[in-house]
């Protein structure tokens, strides 16, 4: 399912906002605009309900709900169900670098030497989603394994000790991350909470309030989502033997001071497409000003040697903004198309059409 934008605005509204030779084009992105924020990706390492409930299940249990929230009984939980490491972290309610980091902090108190990579403790909960082991009786597995052990073996009983303490008190201006439901009063809400296994259905939206439903899932695969434009672009050039390529992140290219998403030849370029999906105003206007930059670029360039500019975007973030739309057809000479207007790129006439066979098999 995807959102397509409708009546955000009117033929008079795009008139009075975008140049005469654009508001053709501007009505044609606008009316084929998609939003990809209700689905995404769901990856290997995606925590399903039941998968959860059975690391829940384990907690619950090791744990005698709640009434031994030691080290030790958590850890069993985790050697039993990896997935228990992931409900011990909800009960904390931070990400894995800051539970990692939480766990720093509680042992620098005590005056113990401990350190985490974030990396480390990114890797360790992507391991927990799938169910990959995440503790070994016997310290078997690779050196990568052992380390994972020993982080979680130190990581696991400092968490403990913080959950079984109340939530601090601080400031009237400021609220504290362990003052909710369970962790508001330590060990003694968490096993109300175990023991009764319901959650008062106005505190479960509060918190989903707060932090968004997926909001973590979506952060780990926003990568992927933001790469569809790019992968969309390189199929079109595949199907059609374009040369082209598109850049690496951060890749030095001759002639550039920032390289474009995508080089057309792949080699002494002569098009260059910039690619962009967002759900925000804030980033679609960033996209514009990019483009705009490069406009300037290439005005002071030769005219002989001047580049075209193609933009191909999406999201509803692009149909918020009638000026930074405009800003973008300007930048690109009318140049900006949709994923689904990405056939036009090639059709006769089109900007890429002159490219169409070029690419050596």
């Amino acid at each position: 399912m995807v959102w397509r934008r409708r009546d955000m605005a009117t033929h008079q509204d795009i008139q009075a906002a975008v140049d005469p030779a654009y508001v053709a084009r501007a009505t044609s992105i606008l009316d084929t605009l998609q939003s990809f924020f209700l689905e995404m990706p769901r990856t290997a390492s995606f925590c399903g309900r039941e998968d959860f409930q059975t690391g829940y299940d384990a907690v619950r249990e090791e744990t005698h709900d709640g009434a031994d929230l030691s080290g030790d009984s958590l850890r069993r939980a985790i050697g039993r169900e990896p997935r228990a490491w992931l409900v011990l972290r909800s009960i904390v309610g931070m990400s894995p670098g800051e539970a990692a980091y939480l766990a720093i902090e509680e042992a620098s108190a005590r005056n113990e030497s401990f350190y985490v990579e974030q990396k480390d403790a990114r890797e360790i909960d992507a391991r927990g989603r799938k169910g990959e082991r995440l503790l070994f009786d016997e310290r078997a597995g690779g050196s990568k394994q052992r380390r994972f052990d020993e982080l979680l073996r130190r990581i696991v009983p400092l968490l403990a000790d913080v959950i079984r303490r109340p939530a601090p008190i601080v400031d009237d201006d400021k609220v504290h991350r362990l003052d909710k439901l369970d962790t508001t009063g330590g060990q003694a809400t968490i096993q109300a909470a175990l023991t009764t296994g319901v959650v008062p259905y106005s505190e479960m939206l509060y918190e989903r309030m707060l932090g968004r439903p997926y909001a973590s899932h979506r952060d780990s695969v926003s990568g992927i989502v933001g790469r569809i434009i790019e992968s969309a672009i390189n199929d079109l050039c595949e199907r059609h033997g374009i040369d082209g390529r598109p850049t690496k992140s951060r890749e030095a290219v001759p002639g550039f001071e920032q390289a474009p998403d995508y080089l057309i030849p792949a080699v002494e370029p002569r098009v260059i497409i910039e690619a962009k999906l967002t759900e925000d105003d804030g980033t679609a206007r960033d996209k514009a000003a990019r483009l705009q930059t490069l406009r300037q670029y290439e005005d002071a360039r030769p005219e002989h040697e001047r580049r075209t500019i193609i933009a191909v975007i999406d999201g509803r973030g692009f149909g918020h903004r009638l000026a930074d739309l405009n800003r973008m057809l300007r930048a690109c000479d009318g140049l900006v198309y949709t994923l689904d207007e990405l056939e036009e790129l090639v059709a006769d006439g089109g900007p890429l059409a002159p490219y169409v066979g070029t690419r050596k098999s």
